[in-house]
């Protein structure tokens, strides 16, 4: 148990460092209105404020593996409609319908996820950085160039972190009275 505990210690700390990384080294600065209307600093806040009620979530006294499944499921649901309202609000309307297929994908992937495994939840959210930012990176005009990577990264670290904490480690060695 100390071995899974250490691992979601670290994950935590990754993903942090990661949005840290995001905040102050990849997402020029911008007036905080810029936050609101623009789809790429609105992720990077809401993945920030999402990531923040996850650890809220992970502290809290009470069991609340309900609400992390819900927040997680939303996340990844919601994580193609950054694309998709940045490829409306440029007027790209192949980009739009590309972008709404994605979401068709991640939003399923995320009610099986909800309603099956927090673990696909979690690869779901790897999958999403690796297959659709990796894919946006340098062919998407309508986004933030900074975006896709930071994306990413994001993706990735709390990706892990979920897999870490819902994977179902198993013990390194046989619990007492279990059978060889």
């Amino acid at each position: 148990m100390k071995i899974r505990q250490a691992l979601e210690t670290g994950a935590f700390l990754l993903l942090s460092a990661l949005l840290a990384y995001c905040w102050l080294a990849l997402a020029p600065p911008v007036p905080l209105a810029e936050y609101a209307y623009n789809p790429a600093y609105f992720a990077l806040a809401a993945g920030t404020l999402t990531s923040a009620l996850y650890l809220a979530l992970r502290l809290a006294p009470a069991r609340t593996e309900g609400l992390e499944r819900l927040l997680l499921a939303l996340f990844l649901a919601a994580m193609p409609l950054i694309y998709l309202w940045a490829a409306l609000r440029s007027g790209d309307r192949a980009g739009a319908l590309i972008e709404a297929g994605g979401f068709c994908v991640y939003g399923a992937l995320a009610f099986v996820g909800y309603r099956r495994s927090v673990a696909l939840l979690g690869l779901g959210i790897i999958a999403h950085g690796v297959g659709w930012d990796a894919w946006h990176h340098h062919h998407a005009a309508y986004i933030e160039p900074w975006y896709p990577f930071g994306c990413f990264v994001v993706d990735a670290g709390l990706g892990l972190l979920v897999l870490v904490r819902h994977a179902g480690l198993r013990p390194l060695a046989p619990r007492p009275g279990a059978g060889v």
